[in-house]
Parts: C-alpha cells; structure tokens; sequence
C-alpha cells in the first residue's frame, strides 16, 4: 500500500518534471535562436548556409517545444511514454544543430550534459538512462560526421571517448542519486504511516495533544507498553436504569443513542487530556495522571465530570426535543495506586488500570444517583479549595469491611 501511494507520488512529480522541462525547452530554444540571429546578423559569424540550417533546425524544435507545452503544461494531458518522446526529439534535434554548425569540438557539447542533467526532473531512472543513452550515442555521431570534412576540426578518438565515457558515467551517477532520492523519500513515508497508525491507535485511549507526546518522547511510545506503579484519579461514569431502557429499545436505535452520549463524553474527557480506560457496556472509564504526569488530575478529573453532566442536561433537551430517550448517569471520582499498562496477548492488547482504586471508584459511582457527582475523601481533600462540596458521611460498600466517607460535589 505505501509502495503504491509513493509510485503514485512520483507519477505526479514526473508530470510536473515534464511540465519544467517543458518550460526550460522553451525558454532555452529562445535563447539559442536569438544568438543564432546575433552571430550571423550583428557578429556574421556565420555563414548564410550553416545559418539557414541552423534557423530552421531551431523552428522545428521550438515547434515541438510549444507543442508539448501545449499538450502537458496547458491540458494537463500526459502519459509516462511522453517523457521517452520528448527525451529522443531533444538529442535528435541537438545532434542536428551541432552537425550544421559544424560545431563537434565547441561549447554547444555541453548541452548533451545539460540534457542529463535536466532530466533528473522527471524523477524516472529510466528516463536518465535513456537521454544517457541518447546523448552519448548523439555525440558518437557528431563525431563520425566530421571525418573527412577539412572544414570541421578534427577531434581524437581519445577525446571522443572521453565525452561519451563522462557523459555515461555522469548518466549513472544522476540516476543513483535519483534512485536514492526515491528511497530515503519511501523510508519517510513509511515511517509517517507508521506514526499515523501508531497514533491512531493511542487516539482510541487519549486526546490528540497526548498521543503526539507518546509518540514525540525519547522513548518512542515505550510509556504505555510495561507495567508500572502510579498514582491516579480515576473517573467511572454509568447510565442509571440503562437495561429496562434497552429491553424497550430496538437495537438499533439504542446503539444510536449510546453512539451519539459516548461521542460527546469522549470530547469533553479528551478535553482534558483524559486517559480512555474503555467502555464497559455503559459505563466510561476514566484515567488522569497516566501515561504522563499530571499534578492537578484529581482537578481534572472533577472538572471533567462536572462538564459531562452538563452536556448530559443539553443532550436530554436534545432528546426530548427530537422525542427520544433521556439518560441518567452517576458519576464516581477516586485517586490512588494503581498498576497501569497494556495488558493482553501478542495480537491483541488494550491499555487499562486495576488495583484496589478502580474497584473503589467502580462502587462509589454506584451509589451516585442519576445527576450526581460522588467523589472519595481522598479526591475532596486534595480538591477542596477548587470545589464546594456536601458531605454525605459515612457509606459501606460491599466488599469493604470499613465504611468510607463520601462527598457529593454542589453544582
């Protein structure tokens, strides 16, 4: 799949390199036909005949120059044989101008260079190799052309060969670097889908801003991987006299609407950087403090479930306006030592926290009615200059041999 997306990549890249090429032919034939007018009108250095040639060499290039313009940088039409065309028709058209200029030894050879050059543009090895090919083979033939013509410098089969060995090796080394290019261009793909997918991943347990600074830490994520000890607030939240209401509902229409209450709690815990335990039917599970320190969790624990209430009251209103169901939910806050980490198989694992401080919170939200805010002794003391609170005194809880003091935020 990442091949695919990066071969696609470079398909566009090699239609707009073309689309550069073509706008440098332009410009560069201009160029050479305005100093081809300079040496015979203005130098006359050139002779009327190697003139003619030459001009009307140029007007057939520029011909096809502003055709391929046309055709790829106007309406957008290319296809990846083009660049080969378009490749065989430089070499052919220089070649000739070289040959009418009588101009095997001068600077005009360079252009051959330039054309290789060039072509790393297109972003296609081939493409290199065959204009390496091309020029090379255009140059051997301005070379056989000057034997036995007294008028054209001779040039030695030394320095032939030397121009079309560098022009190979030149070939060679643009098209290593392009390979390269496309490499270290795949590499970095690969590694943002990986980060994509690992993020997505860490977006199902955290809000966007945490998960960046899982994957952005010196460890690499490694945080929510091994078991650890920590403290944290943790917030449950459970929808009061949820199961009559669902043996009434058809199925549909109930996971609708417990769809649509999740998405609105899962906004406002992300809000505050909440860990996403998981979802428990429908009860929330709520962590602070993990993976990352947060020293006002038991803060932001009451304060996100403070805010869910409030979008509970906007969500029934909503739901009576469109004549739907209204939900219930009580909610617990607790803090304390917990083991926390990834727990499950090689295929499969999911982040959670368990210790005796997720059973405790798991009862205390039980005993909170429908609208409530119930919270630890533990969470009021370390919160109490922040929020109002009512105490409701001492509760049993089963499996608890001691009564624990409860309070009860005041909205």
């Amino acid at each position: 799949m990442i091949n695919e997306k990066i071969n696609a990549l470079f398909a566009e890249e090699e239609k707009s390199g073309e689309q550069k090429v073509n706008i440098i032919r332009l410009a560069a034939i201009a160029v050479f036909f305005a100093d081809e007018l300079l040496n015979y009108h203005v130098l006359h250095a050139v002779e009327p005949g190697i003139h003619a040639r030459t001009l009307w060499t140029l007007v057939a290039w520029e011909t096809f120059a502003l055709m391929a313009w046309h055709q790829v940088n106007l309406r957008g039409a290319y296809a990846r044989w083009m660049k080969y065309v378009s490749t065989g028709v430089d070499v052919l058209f220089l070649t000739f101008i070289i040959i009418a200029l009588e101009a095997n030894s001068g600077p005009l050879i360079s252009l051959y260079y330039l054309l290789i050059a060039h072509s790393a543009l297109r972003y296609s090895r081939r493409a290199i190799l065959a204009v390496t090919g091309l020029s090379a083979a255009g140059y051997a033939a301005v070379w056989w052309s000057s034997f036995g013509n007294p008028r054209i410098p001779s040039v030695s089969t030394y320095a032939a060969g030397i121009h079309i060995i560098a022009m190979l090796v030149m070939g060679v080394i643009v098209s290593y670097v392009v390979k390269k290019m496309r490499g270290l261009v795949l590499k970095f793909a690969d590694s943002l889908v990986r980060r994509e997918l690992a993020e997505n991943a860490l977006l199902r347990y955290v809000s966007h801003q945490v998960a960046r600074q899982i994957l952005d830490s010196p460890d690499g994520g490694a945080t929510m991987q091994d078991g650890r000890r920590t403290h944290v607030a943790i917030l449950i939240s459970d929808i009061r006299g949820f199961t009559p209401m669902s043996e009434a509902m058809e199925p549909e229409a109930l996971l609708k609407l417990l769809n649509s209450y999740f998405r609105r709690m899962v906004d406002i815990v992300f809000r505050h950087n909440g860990t996403l335990d998981k979802f428990v039917g429908d009860a929330l599970i709520v962590v602070f403090n993990d993976p990352f320190d947060q020293p006002d969790a038991e803060k932001r624990a009451v304060t996100c479930a403070m805010e869910m209430q409030k979008e509970i009251i906007l969500f029934n209103k909503e739901q009576e306006t469109a004549g739907g169901n209204t939900l219930g939910v009580g909610i617990g806050v607790h803090c304390g030592p917990v083991i926390a980490g990834n727990v499950g198989s090689e295929s499969r694992m999911d982040y959670t926290v368990i210790g005796d401080t997720v059973n405790f919170t798991s009862r205390l939200q039980g005993k909170a009615p429908a609208g409530a805010i119930y919270v630890s002794a533990a969470v009021r003391n370390r919160t109490r200059t922040d929020f109002t609170y009512r105490g409701l005194g001492l509760m049993e809880f089963k499996g608890y041999s001691e009564p624990a003091e409860i309070h009860e935020l005041a909205n």
